[in-house]
């Protein structure tokens, strides 16, 4: 069972993740706009999904996959399933749902995964599919412009086409398509008699991907919502502790603010950079009630056990790349790291990558980007690390309070 939900869907499943959705796509598309071809990256939108789903469906899908057995037990789980609604002591009368993919149960994730794959698998060739969940991104280059919009249209419209034969609810008109790179081949396309528009940007995830990686409008984003955060914080610092306040900065600014920073920090300009860190170094200071700047930056960090921007994204990103290779999971991004990956014969565990990118972007790929990791002075890549051992052995190499705490 665990073979039909392939390698794109990176929903539901253990080693798996948004950000390891989105550093896929990114380096998907780096790698398009690196081999200077043409490409187009698209997503459906969808009204209904689990809720949905037809189970006879399923059966047709995989009566000549799955054992007799578990394809009648599964079958049996999936239909003849009864609602209420309970008000008081008033109840309404029994209603069979006929629809749905159970939510709320281990299987129901699992299953619904199965029904992606078999999407996947009608997609076929010359496209990349990236999926969390019921968010399917679709990554389609070519040699030329014909070529491309060809595979689109026909991409498309199949995609589109499968997702109503299982029952989903596809809302067509917002479906969001975007050239890969700066230049814009067509302004739209016609899908099912409809006409549909390219756009500059698309949100994917809970970031905001541009056309051609630049990641300007993703800095905006986190930058307002810094600034927002910021103000209720120093509002909130007088009725915290310190400990209290940090926990709740920790767990509310740093994870909304720098929310995949593995995927867009190191591609945003300088000016954003400087403007991250200075709300970053602010919020210390208001932690530590240094309204008049008279502790140094340096020790701002030691006293509050924070890393800087810089630091957290290096970690971030270590983190998911040490992982991938010891899980050989998500297997696409797995693939993609150790094309790239050498060890020295005196430095066995010390693993390096070497830059394949050709443009300016292409460095955009994860597994051309990872110069930090060489900083990393204790063996890695051969050790089958806890995540905790993996979590100490980074804060060492990249948080500059931990060599010299408080």
């Amino acid at each position: 069972m665990p073979d039909l939900e392939g390698h794109n869907q990176h929903g539901f499943r253990q080693h798996h993740s948004t950000v390891t959705a989105l550093l896929t796509i990114q380096s998907e598309m780096a790698k398009v706009m690196d081999s200077k071809k043409i490409g187009i990256i698209y997503t459906v939108d969808l009204s209904a999904a689990f809720d949905l789903l037809k189970p006879d469906k399923f059966i047709d899908l995989f009566k000549n996959t799955l054992s007799e057995g578990l394809l009648f037990s599964l079958a049996d789980f999936l239909t003849n399933r009864k609602f209420i609604v309970e008000m008081g002591s008033n109840k309404s009368k029994e209603i069979i749902l006929d629809r749905g993919c159970v939510q709320g149960s281990i299987l129901g994730p699992k299953l619904f995964s199965l029904y992606l794959y078999e999407l996947e698998r009608k997609l076929g060739k010359n496209c990349s599919v990236i999926s969390y969940a019921d968010d399917t991104y679709v990554i389609i280059e070519g040699e030329s412009k014909q070529e491309v919009l060809s595979l689109l249209t026909d991409k498309l419209t199949s995609h589109i086409s499968y997702l109503k034969s299982v029952g989903m609810v596809v809302n067509e008109t917002k479906t969001e398509l975007m050239w890969i790179g700066n230049e814009v081949h067509a302004d739209s396309v016609a899908i099912n008699g409809k006409t549909l528009f390219f756009t500059n940007h698309i949100k994917a995830l809970g970031i905001i991907i541009q056309s051609n990686l630049s990641w300007n409008m993703q800095a905006e984003m986190a930058i307002k919502k810094g600034s927002k955060l910021l103000s209720n914080f120093k509002f909130l610092r007088k009725y915290l502790t310190e400990s209290q306040f940090l926990k709740a900065v920790s767990a509310h600014f740093y994870g909304t603010v720098f929310y995949a920073c593995s995927v867009w920090y190191e591609g945003i300009k300088q000016t954003y950079k400087n403007k991250l860190r200075s709300l970053h170094f602010r919020l210390l200071r208001t932690a530590c009630r240094d309204y008049y700047y008279q502790h140094s930056k340096e020790y701002l960090s030691r006293r509050c056990r924070r890393a800087t921007p810089d630091e957290w994204a290096k970690y971030c990103t270590s983190s998911i790349v040490i992982k991938t290779i010891r899980d050989k999971n998500p297997a696409r991004l797995h693939s993609l790291l150790m094309s790239s990956y050498f060890e020295e014969p005196r430095k066995a565990g010390l693993g390096k990558f070497f830059d394949k990118s050709v443009t300016r972007v292409g460095k955009q790929s994860i597994n051309c980007r990872l110069d930090h990791i060489r900083h990393i002075n204790q063996p890695w890549s051969t050790q089958n690390l806890s995540n905790d051992s993996i979590r100490i052995l980074l804060k060492k190499t990249f948080f500059a309070y931990s060599a010299n705490p408080f």
